[in-house]
């Protein structure tokens, strides 16, 4: 069962933080590389245990799902960090009221 934890840090610690989780991922990749690589392997066998080898399959995607999500983790992190750090430049209000809208025809077309 996967839970949610929260806690908080400097802002300007954010990216980081990112950095580290990401890096304690890199070991997940190691393993699907090493694993895809046994898998290869053991079909290259004269008698392959496609048994063996449909585990190890379902082992790596199963280590790539957990992978995705925290990497989705992460892209959510740094997007609200951007946002933070980068908000976006104020919109010139633009009136539609109907006296604006009036007045700019009065003024196109003077009689």
């Amino acid at each position: 069962m996967r839970v949610k934890l929260q806690y908080s840090v400097e802002l300007d610690e954010v990216p980081e933080v990112v950095a580290e989780l990401i890096e304690d991922e890199g070991s997940r990749l190691t393993y699907c590389d090493h694993t895809i690589d046994t898998i290869c392997d053991a079909l290259k066998q004269e008698d392959p245990n496609i048994a063996f080898i449909i585990k190890k399959i379902d082992s790596v995607r199963q280590s790539l799902g957990i992978l995705d999500t925290r990497l989705q983790e992460m892209e959510g992190l740094l997007s609200g960090y951007d946002a933070t750090v980068n908000p976006p430049a104020p919109q010139p209000v633009v009136s539609t009221s109907v006296e604006d809208t009036q007045e700019f025809h009065d003024q196109e077309d003077p009689e």
